[in-house]
């Protein structure tokens, strides 16, 4: 595999696990999947309803790409306002490994060994329905990343990259954001959110990222999205603007009754 797929893959694999967020039906609002339910696209990771409060997810390509990785989705409140907490675990040792294998230089030398990576990324979710068919989502969560070995790691100067490779080097990421999901007419659905994250306490290190998606549902089983996400921010000694398109398929199972709350989106 060249540098420019791993590094791709890499760009790929950062999104999915902070930001890929995002999407239809449950996903990045405190809304969680039915029991018995399944929800699954190419970059939307696998939903499942455990019981009708708790859901349990994976990125798929990001285990695909040597980074084991689950979620954790709890509903505790489920009234005028869904209030949830989600809980995410990711170990990126392999993924970073192979990037290294590649002989990627710029970010990591060969002689850098390195070490066992245990990222957990913890948020605070509560999302409230505006009108008949739209919802607002605020979240507020911290990442670290625990290793097995002090020795410090070089910090992967992009945009795309460096918030969350910041954790490799006993930084804490914090974040704060707001989601707004809703309908356009019929099948049409948009999501648009807005995220603040900083590298640190002292806030030297931050960065504003925004994405977009225009959603089809072309049944209740079956939706296609398309839409982008950008990042701006005060990265060291690299450039402070990224953009990305996005576009998946999302495909629903094993259907269930949306209870308790009643469904977001048309049927």
């Amino acid at each position: 595999m060249n540098k420019k797929r791993i590094f791709t893959l890499l760009l790929l694999s950062v999104s999915l696990v902070t930001f890929g967020q995002r999407t239809l039906w449950t996903t990045g609002t405190a809304r969680t999947v039915p029991a018995g339910q399944q929800e699954f696209g190419i970059l939307q990771p696998l939903q499942i309803g455990l019981t009708p409060t708790l859901e349990l997810s994976t990125q798929p390509l990001l285990t695909l790409a040597t980074a084991p990785n689950f979620t954790l989705k709890k509903r505790w409140v489920s009234d005028r306002w869904l209030i949830a907490t989600q809980h995410t675990y990711v170990m990126p040792t392999l993924l970073v490994r192979t990037l290294q294998e590649s002989k990627f230089q710029s970010l990591l030398p060969d002689t850098l060994k390195i070490p066992y990576l245990f990222t957990f990324r913890n948020e605070g979710l509560a999302s409230r329905r505006i009108g008949r068919e739209m919802m607002i989502t605020g979240s507020l969560g911290f990442e670290f990343t625990l290793k097995t070995r002090k020795d410090s790691l070089p910090f992967f100067n992009h945009p795309a990259l460096f918030m969350h490779s910041s954790t490799f080097n006993k930084r804490m990421l914090w974040f704060a954001g707001l989601k707004l999901d809703g309908n356009i007419c019929r099948n049409y659905n948009f999501m648009v959110d807005l995220d603040f994250i900083s590298s640190g306490w002292n806030i030297k290190n931050w960065a504003v990222e925004h994405r977009g998606y225009f959603i089809w549902n072309k049944s209740v089983h079956f939706a296609a999205l398309v839409g982008y996400k950008l990042g701006y921010g005060n990265y060291p000694s690299t450039r402070r603007f990224f953009i990305l398109p996005v576009a998946d398929l999302i495909w629903k199972i094993n259907l269930q009754p949306p209870e308790p709350e009643k469904d977001l989106f048309r049927k």
